[in-house]
């Protein structure tokens, strides 16, 4: 063999090797872990068991990411932090959707976990058979509730806003006056009722037409427009916490009890009973496990009340407040 030939084959070899080697290296490069970081509608609890359960249980590495969920407390805003870039993802709703759009903030919901919102009207026991008895009555209810569910009840249900009073979150003014009504969670309120041995009621307001989506997954357009593969698996992931979730809730439970030192298993377990009792989470299109669906329909149905009720002014495009394409990717056929 002459000098050249050892070299070309000493050439080819090496190329050989290299090409080897980069087809080693891709795959790791593929698998790099994305940083995502998250902010929830409040401290650690068992609405939130879909997020700690698929961290708890290598969900999200599973699928790429390395997630960080941060809580936020009563007095802070996690819209805020997403907007100021701090935040990929947060917890939402339906009203604040669609106030972002007129507001022009580049807010947009992308899947809605619960959907049928938890918020109901607590009372005493027996003071009232139904919703529309509660017309004329004292009603304790939080600001944030003016610019959504209130005026939909004076709308719906005749409610005026002479029924307003203060609200904390306490029950002391509730326990004061018989007649008294005060907004609260239908997941929360029930189990603090047992603990305390009061004798009081929740009325959830699904129950009455109230249609918003809650406990949403909000994301950016940018980051949509920027980034969809990150939003389209950080969705899936998440919605497989969610089902992880209800399999077995006691790896996300040892999480948010971490997190959340308030928490105890049997306030987690209350909570989760309720949500499958009222269909919170698995009900109406969400029906058999698709967990997240959102629809047009609903949307524009929700906007329209909340227009009728002026809580929202006519003229706007609810579209802007959601996007579909990655409920539809793990639901193709619904």
């Amino acid at each position: 063999m002459n000098v050249r030939s050892v070299l070309d084959s000493a050439r080819g070899a090496l190329a050989a090797c290299l090409v080897s080697l980069a087809a080693v290296a891709a795959p790791a490069q593929a698998q790099a872990p994305r940083d995502v970081n998250v902010a929830l509608s409040f401290y650690a609890s068992a609405e939130h068991g879909g997020y700690y359960a698929a961290l708890a249980e290598g969900i999200y590495e599973k699928h790429g990411l390395n997630v960080k969920v941060t809580q936020v407390g009563p007095q802070g805003n996690n819209m805020q932090l997403m907007v100021s870039g701090r935040m990929d993802f947060v917890n939402g709703w339906s009203m604040r959707a669609l106030n972002a759009v007129r507001e022009e903030i580049p807010l947009v919901s992308v899947a809605a976990v619960f959907q049928r919102d938890p918020q109901c009207l607590v009372h005493h026991q027996g003071a009232y058979a139904r919703l529309e008895n509660m017309k004329g009555a004292p009603i304790r209810v939080a600001q944030l509730a003016r610019g959504s569910f209130w005026p939909w009840l004076k709308v719906r249900y005749g409610f005026d806003d002479s029924q307003l009073r203060p609200f904390d979150t306490s029950y002391a003014a509730l326990l004061q006056d018989p007649k008294m009504v005060q907004q609260g969670f239908i997941t929360n309120d029930g189990f603090q009722f047992k603990r305390q041995n009061l004798a009081m009621d929740c009325m959830l307001l699904a129950d009455y037409g109230w249609s918003s989506y809650n406990y949403t997954i909000d994301t950016t357009q940018r980051l949509i427009k920027e980034n969809p593969k990150l939003v389209a698996d950080f969705v899936k992931a998440t919605v497989e916490g969610w089902r992880a979730f209800f399999k077995d809730p006691a790896p996300a439970s040892r999480l948010i009890k971490a997190n959340n030192p308030q928490m105890s298993d049997e306030q987690i377990g209350y909570a989760m009973a309720q949500m499958k009792q009222y269909g919170l989470i698995e009900s109406g299109d969400a029906a058999g496990g698709r967990i997240g669906q959102m629809s047009d329909a609903r949307w524009t149905a929700f906007y329209q009340e909340m227009v009728a009720a002026k809580a929202l002014p006519p003229g706007l495009d609810p579209r802007k407040a959601y996007d579909l394409q990655f409920i539809k990717q793990l639901y193709p056929n619904n």
